[in-house]
């Protein structure tokens, strides 16, 4: 409510310098000292002692399985798209992401949930994945024939779904009650199509069936049409207040 950043979501992403509790107790002693309403350089001075700032929890990384000409390019006969095509293969160089060793080792300290591999992101103020965005950047990416880093982004994905036993709306902990639309199985159909990677397929399709449970049990509701029920998926939100990240 003070207004500390112009972007709500930059506190919910800052890291921790010290666990929950400790930064709970200081922060509760800045409240008690200030009858519950520190001015504004006082609330700056918390932050800046005991967060460290957005976007901390990445190192700098390369796809190694970037091209510069992919063979969709030689396709685009108009000679504008084909630099336009150019252009936006030459942003996945931009886009990656990955987390530093930190992030698995002091999970506590980060709103971002940890996995393992690499990840191309929406941009802007998006750091992390989200589920809906993921399929469109996977659909690319094959495009532009970078299959390891696909495979990595599902094997994210397949992580979070033996933890967490579904993909939430994105890769934050204040997005796990809320959902996107279940794409991991059209995902792996693309993966599937453009390398034939039926190993990997065997390795997660059980994976793949607890998310599509998961689905099946949490997001459908019984609708009746012309005197016949039907069973209607849905996607919805679980979670209940103000969005810690677009907080208003």
């Amino acid at each position: 409510m003070k207004r500390i950043y112009h972007d709500s979501k930059t506190f919910v992403d800052m890291k921790m310098k010290q666990l929950p509790n400790k930064t709970w107790e200081i922060f509760q002693e800045l409240m008690s000292r200030t009858a519950s309403d520190p001015s504004t350089e006082q609330l700056k001075d918390f932050l800046n002692e005991n967060f460290e700032p957005a976007g901390s929890e990445f190192e700098k990384w390369e796809p190694s399985d970037w091209i510069k000409h992919p063979k969709f390019l030689d396709n685009i006969a108009d000679s504008d798209f084909r630099e336009w095509g150019k252009q936006l293969n030459y942003r996945w160089k931009f886009l990656g992401r990955k987390m530093k060793d930190d992030v698995r080792e002091n999970q506590d300290l980060y709103s971002i949930i940890y996995v393992p591999h690499p990840v191309i992101v929406p941009g802007g103020r998006f750091r992390e994945f989200y589920y809906w965005d993921s399929y469109w950047i996977i659909r690319g990416l094959l495009l532009s024939e970078m299959y390891t880093t696909v495979k990595g982004m599902l094997g994210n994905f397949f992580s979070i779904v033996a933890s967490y036993g579904c993909i939430p709306n994105g890769g934050r902990i204040y997005y796990s009650k809320r959902s996107q639309p279940p794409l991991l199985i059209p995902m792996m159909k693309s993966y599937l199509d453009a390398t034939n990677d039926v190993a990997f397929l065997k390795d997660n399709i059980d994976l793949m069936e607890k998310e599509f449970q998961y689905w099946m049990t949490n997001h459908t509701i019984s609708v009746e049409k012309d005197g016949k029920r039907y069973t209607l998926a849905r996607y919805k939100d679980a979670s209940s207040g103000p969005r810690p990240e677009s907080y208003s």
